[in-house]
């Protein structure tokens, strides 16, 4: 009996240190889902111009500028105390929604978010952003192949981004 209550023991301790080294690598970065690696747009995040960031994020359409996409950023909506965190808020009405980008345009790195909407992402879309200085905030979506495109002037006291 007291054999097989060793056993038992022994086997529980190396399936937790076992499950606890595979946890620890897998945070560490060592091991990394190639899928999320094999969809990472690195263009789009690292082009240095505007043009280029929404080149890279959006591909080609006409664009529209609409009153569908309601933009509100920070409070009051022109102006942030920190750049390093503010808040910035989407809204749309459109149907088909293929991609959302949000753009700093003053940032030394245009591209500041990302999204492609699932089932699962609701509309307003809350978020915050970092901004390097007084700047124009730009959000941008994509849908039925067709662009969206709002802005925002934003005036920060204290930049967030180098």
């Amino acid at each position: 009996m007291n054999n097989n209550i060793d056993q038992q023991r022994r086997r529980l301790i190396k399936q937790s240190i076992s499950a606890s080294t595979l946890a620890l690598v897998a945070a560490s970065g060592l091991v990394m889902p190639r899928l999320l690696l094999a969809h990472w747009p690195n263009d789009a995040f690292t082009a240095e111009t505007l043009e280029d960031a929404i080149l890279a994020s959006l591909g080609e359409a006409a664009e529209v500028d609409d009153t569908i996409i309601q933009f509100t950023i920070g409070s009051p909506p022109t102006y942030a105390v920190n750049g390093a965190s503010v808040p910035v808020e989407i809204n749309s009405s459109l149907d088909n929604i293929q991609r959302v980008v949000l753009l700093v345009e003053k940032n030394p790195y245009p591209l500041a978010l990302m999204l492609e909407p699932t089932a699962a992402v609701s509309f307003p879309f809350k978020t915050m952003l970092k901004v390097a200085e007084d700047s124009e905030v730009i959000a941008m979506i994509r849908a039925d192949d067709k662009l969206y495109r709002t802005s925002r002037y934003v005036e920060i006291d204290i930049g967030g981004c180098a």
